[in-house]
């Protein structure tokens, strides 16, 4: 018998389980914000505990999971993740969602990853056009922090023939789909050192500076890529940018880096600084590059005929090979691990990918003619 209590999943509900499968953990602060604003907090929190319940049909399993950590003064605060069933709708709307974590986070780093989804929030309220657009028609992917790390080789100056590896783990990646720019994102909370006192030592901030630099420019053994191209097989222009908790804070690193490396940050490789507070502004003004979100640059079009039947087979192609793409990515992850050695890139070209993710998100999904007029109307 089905089960009477399950939700009745709504496009609000699509839309809600695509964000927080892209952000992993959110806090009922941001779904409200989001979701229910000018509503009453409890109809977000029903709406919560709704999802957390199995569905009203066999097979329908709960769409989120409740969890909960408790900051340094003690202070429990509730957050909701993907439940397996809620990962497979999720991903139904969004196939670019990365390959779940082997395991939840501890309360520290999860507390670090709710601040940087306030960002990440923020970036969606400025460049959506309808509380229930879904998140792939969006102009940006945003990749958060997974068991994956981005790998690199240096040497100590003076001996090029040592080479030691290292990993950089960003705290988030944003791609847009506008401009073909990559922006790792670092987030702060102003405990690291921006530099030190001691002659030949660097702070945190510097030295991650430098890492990045390494990892974008340094040329991998072998070949003659770079170790950011191995990675990134694509034209995707990198950028770091740090995000800080205070106008001061920004000033402070600015002025380091400034002093540190002087104009190679703008030569060479561009850094930014914002202010947790100015950032949605200043990341949708980046990932649009000036150019309006309801406008587009006219393109010649070509109208092609597919039968409704077909249109729904290749959505489900399309998912079927994204989500085996994902499986594989962390299986062979997984097995390199076990016997210590390094895995295969499966990457895959995003710029094309993106230009097929498009058309099964928007064209496959439409529902005729009708459908395809009010679509455009809406904007």
């Amino acid at each position: 018998m089905a089960n009477a209590r399950g939700a009745i999943l709504t496009n609000r509900d699509r839309a809600l389980l695509a964000f927080i499968g892209v952000a992993r953990y959110v806090s009922a602060e941001q779904v409200h914000r989001l979701y229910f604003e000018g509503k009453s907090k409890k109809q977000t929190y029903r709406r919560l505990s709704k999802l957390c319940q199995p569905g009203g049909k066999p097979g329908e399993g709960p769409c989120l999971r409740r969890l909960e950590y408790r900051r340094s003064e003690g202070t429990g605060v509730p957050v909701w993740a993907l439940a397996p069933y809620g990962r497979i709708v999720a991903t139904r709307c969004y196939p670019f969602l990365r390959p779940p974590a082997a395991h939840d986070v501890g309360h520290q780093f999860l507390e670090h990853t709710l601040v940087l989804n306030d960002v990440l929030a923020g970036l969606v309220l400025k460049l959506r056009r309808s509380l229930v657009e879904p998140f792939a028609d969006l102009p940006f992917l945003w990749l958060s922090e997974d068991d994956e790390a981005l790998q690199f080789e240096w040497s100590p100056q003076g001996r090029m023939s040592e080479h030691f590896k290292a990993v950089l783990k960003p705290d988030a990646v944003i791609e847009s789909r506008v401009r073909s720019i990559r922006l790792f994102l670092e987030a702060e909370t102003g405990t690291q050192s921006i530099t030190t006192a001691t002659p030949g030592k660097s702070g945190a901030i510097t030295n991650k500076v430098r890492r990045y630099a390494r990892f974008v420019h340094g040329l991998k053994p072998g070949t003659m890529k770079t170790f950011y191209k191995v990675a990134f097989d694509d034209t995707f222009v990198p950028r770091l940018v740090f995000l800080v908790h205070s106008a001061e804070r920004k000033a402070s690193v600015e002025k380091v880096l400034k002093d540190e490396f002087g104009k190679n940050l703008d030569d060479e490789f561009n850094v930014l600084v914002f202010t947790f507070e100015e950032a949605p502004a200043a990341l949708a003004s980046r990932i649009l590059g000036g150019r309006p979100q309801s406008t587009a640059v006219p393109e010649r079009q070509r109208v092609v005929a597919v039968d409704e039947g077909r249109m729904a087979k290749l959505r489900e192609a399309y998912i079927a090979v994204v989500t085996s793409h994902n499986v594989a990515v962390k299986a062979m992850a997984e097995l390199a691990a076990a016997h210590g050695v390094r895995a295969p890139s499966l990457q895959v070209p995003s710029e094309a990918f993106s230009l097929l993710h498009d058309f099964v998100s928007r064209e496959v999904r439409a529902e005729g003619p009708a459908a395809g007029t009010a679509r455009a109307n809406s904007r």
